[in-house]
């Protein structure tokens, strides 16, 4: 654990009890976020974490894993009573996205050793691609299809599984092990839970419905978070203030968020975050190339 004085020392906030409680709101916001639309907020943490709070992004990216993986094992014990979690999927998705996960670890790693200062920059580049491809899907939104095979189920690489709590027979082994290796990569490289991406492929590659995605998603979030956060651990690159203090505030958040989603227009209110998203990528965005134009 990094001690909270070694904490403070790269931090804009010089008061302990100023940034805990900043934390806090952090999490609420997040939390409300993620039970009012349906998606995890991981992607917009670590900016958050690197740009408001002045914390690097190694320790932002542990942190927040270390986040996830509280999140997300509150939620998958919820969905698993609801029926909302197919097993032979998370087992099949996080014998890739485990590995995934330890990868991109690695590269993270490797590109903060090889870059110095442009690590950053690069960073915060993924972030505002990752940033515009989550603003797309929600504002997509999930979208059902009830007929039909899904595109999992037509890819014509063997061997083939069938997923018997989710009704979808002869699933393409490869493709799945593929999708939760790339999802994984990211989960390690990034820090994002991976929830916003595994969600929607879930719908529209393997066929499920949005409520067994959910759920099914939450527990391979779970596997591929516990094993990156232990690799950043070891590193000594997870803070648990960061992590507790944001894990406490979503606690609470989420509930509020879940019960706000009932009494409102969910399709609308979906747009109005993707719009927000948006609008976080477009000032990130900015605010990369205003840093490169400084340096130069």
């Amino acid at each position: 654990m990094i001690p909270l004085d070694e904490l403070l020392q790269g931090c804009y906030f010089s008061n302990p009890v100023m940034l805990v409680g900043c934390l806090l709101a952090m999490g609420l916001c997040i939390g409300t976020l993620a039970g009012l639309f349906g998606v995890g907020g991981g992607f917009l943490t670590v900016p958050i974490l690197e740009s408001m709070f002045g914390f690097n992004f190694t320790i932002s990216v542990g942190s927040n894993l270390a986040s996830a993986a509280g999140t997300s094992a509150v939620g998958v014990a919820r969905h698993g009573k609801l029926g909302n979690v197919e097993p032979r999927t998370v087992v099949l998705l996080a014998l890739g996205s485990v590995p995934g996960a330890l990868f991109g670890a690695e590269i993270h790693q490797w590109l903060y050793d090889s870059l110095g200062d442009g690590f950053r920059q690069l960073m915060r580049g993924l972030f505002v691609a990752l940033m515009l491809a989550a603003a797309w899907l929600i504002w997509r939104g999930p979208r059902e299809t009830t007929h039909g095979k899904s595109p999992l189920q037509r890819l014509a690489i063997g061997p083939y599984v069938d997923l018997p709590r989710a009704g979808i027979l002869h699933v393409s082994l490869p493709g799945m092990l593929a999708m939760g290796l790339g999802v994984g990569v990211l989960v390690g490289l990034m820090g994002v839970g991976g929830g916003v991406l595994f969600m929607p492929l879930l719908v529209m590659a393997v066929g499920m419905s949005v409520h067994q995605a959910v759920g099914t998603s939450l527990g391979v979030v779970f596997c591929s978070a516990v094993v990156a956060v232990l690799r950043y651990g070891f590193k000594g690159n997870v803070s648990l203030w960061i992590a507790l203090s944001i894990l406490t505030g979503s606690a609470v958040g989420v509930q509020f968020g879940s019960w706000m989603c009932n009494r409102l227009h969910a399709r609308r209110l979906r747009r109005y975050f993707a719009l927000l998203v948006l609008g976080a990528a477009v000032m990130l965005a900015v605010k990369m190339v205003h840093a490169a134009a400084f340096v130069q």
